[in-house]
Formats: C-alpha cells, structure tokens, sequence
C-alpha cells in the first residue's frame, strides 16, 4: 500500500515537474517573439529615419537649386532686360515725340534694346532623384508636384520663352540691314576701325526701323511675362518642398 502511494506521488510530481517545464518553454518563446518584433520594430524605425534622410537632403538640393535659379535671374536677367527697357523707352520717347537724334545717341538706345536673354533652370538635383526613384519622395501629392513642375510646366515656359528669340532673330536681323551699314571710320588715335552707320534718312520714321523696334518691345514684354511665370512656378513649388521640410 505504501508503494502505491509513493508511485502515486511520483507521479504527480513528474507531472508537475513537466507542466513547469512547459511554462518555461512557452515563456522562453512568448519573449523570443516579443524580441523579435521590437527587433523588427526597431529596424522599421531605422529604415523609416534612412528614408526620411534621403528625402530631406534631397529636398535641401532641390531647394538650393531653385535659390540659385532665382538669384543667376536676379543678377543677370533683370538687369538686360531693364536696359533693354532703356533703351526701348528712350527710343520710344524720341519716336512720339516726332524729334530729330543724332547717329550717335540712336546707336547707343539701339545697342540697349538689342539685349537678350537665354531662360534657364537647373534640373540636376530632379534628375537625380529620378535616377534614385521618384518614390523617394514619400507625400504622394509633393511628389506629382514636383514631377509636374520639373516635366511639364517648366520645360514648357521655358522652351517657349527660348523659341521668341529664334523665331524673332531672323526677322528683325533681316530688318536691320536695311537701315544700318558698314563702314570705315578714322580712331583718335589716327587708326581706321568699322563702325555702324545709318544708312537711311530720318531713322525714326523709317518702316523698317518702326517694324524692328515693334519686335523688339513686342520681345521684351514677352521675355518679362515668361521671367514671371518661370519665377511664380520655382516660388510655388518652392514653398511646398520647405512646408515638407518643416514638417
């Protein structure tokens, strides 16, 4: 009887020492899961940084890339085309005020209002986010914005803007030599050297003169209106792209 109850308890402590050994094994696995996933959390966390990174300098260059566009307009732009203006507006005054000028004065308002420009924007940092992948850029709205502005609306302004001048040149270069020659002139200094001359009488109320100065302020106004489309557009999305960096 004795042994029997001695198997009894044998038993029932094996069976105790199994259900402990259990417990261990099942909590030994709840923490090695537990671990696993604050492990993947804490990945995800860091890939999450990696990215916002990568966005972030990216972003920082294309913003860099837009100051320096709008500050090349500022130094060079702006300043051709208010001497264009110039020289537009004096020769204008002239024109009229139906007065006679000197060859001297005219070739110097005329000299202005042949100042031209050549629009331009930098494109590199887009182009090498495209290479990296335009993902990279999380905010899906952010991201079509910029595509937009750097495939479409810039491009396009800018094209335009470039083909006035193509277009225009033939036709006011054709207009010029019928009023303007060559011709020889003596220096102070005793050398000869060639200078413009006119080549018609009373500039001013010549029609070819008219005709090539119309194209010229016609051009003028056209360069001002595209200058200010293609700053409204690096303004814009300038604005979005520092709104997502301050986030």
């Amino acid at each position: 009887m004795i042994k029997f109850f001695r198997h009894i308890r044998y038993n029932l402590m094996e069976q105790n020492k199994t259900g402990k050994y259990l417990k261990y094994a099942i909590g030994e696995i709840i923490l090695v899961v537990i671990g696993i996933l604050i492990a993947l959390q804490i990945n995800n966390w860091n890939e999450d940084q990696k990215a916002n990174h990568r966005q972030s300098l990216v972003l920082k260059e294309l913003v860099n890339s837009i100051n320096n566009d709008l500050s090349e307009y500022e130094k060079y732009l702006d300043p051709r085309l208010k001497k264009k203006k110039s020289g537009l507006d004096s020769l204008q005054a002239y024109i009229l005020g139906n007065k006679k000028i000197e060859d001297s004065l005219f070739f110097k308002f005329f000299n202005k209002i042949q100042q031209d420009v050549h629009f331009r924007y930098g494109n590199g940092p887009f182009e090498a986010l495209k290479s990296s992948g335009l993902d990279l850029i999380r905010n899906d709205a952010l991201r079509s914005q910029i595509n937009n502005t750097y495939t479409g609306d810039l491009p396009n302004v800018v094209l335009f803007a470039n083909e006035l001048y193509y277009e225009t040149k033939p036709k006011i270069d054709e207009l010029y030599y019928k009023f303007i020659g060559i011709k020889p002139i003596y220096l102070e200094d005793g050398t000869k050297a060639l200078a413009e001359t006119l080549i018609v009488d009373d500039i001013l109320n010549n029609q070819d003169f008219l005709l090539a100065f119309h194209l010229e302020k016609n051009k003028y106004e056209q360069y001002i209106s595209r200058l200010e489309q293609i700053r409204s557009i690096l303004l814009g999305i300038k604005s979005v792209i520092e709104k997502e960096l301050n986030k």
